[in-house]
């Protein structure tokens, strides 16, 4: 049975949580990522709702996170190579 997308964005909060430094502190928000695309997949990219100690609202290297459809399996993307790779994909597909 295929997770829907609420399922999917708590699976990818959770994993975040775990591995994402200041998760909640900055009180980061998931969002499904529209520049890249993995088939059976969802992609949530993230960003903080709380300001870092100089005021910024951003973060730097934040890597977007697959949530596959299937298993509920979660991982980051590895690196900048891939995200690459998955955007020019997407951009191929339309």
């Amino acid at each position: 049975m295929s997770m829907d997308q609420e399922s999917a964005r708590l699976a990818a909060d959770a994993y975040c949580r775990e591995r994402v430094r200041g998760w909640d502190d900055r009180a980061y928000r998931l969002k499904i990522d529209e520049t890249v695309a993995v088939e059976g997949a969802f992609v949530f990219g993230y960003l903080p709702t709380v300001p870092d100690a100089r005021g910024r609202l951003r973060v730097g290297g934040n890597l977007p996170v697959i949530v596959d459809r299937e298993t509920g399996e979660c991982r980051l993307v590895a690196g900048v190579t891939e995200y690459f790779a998955l955007r020019d994909e997407k951009e191929r597909q339309g």
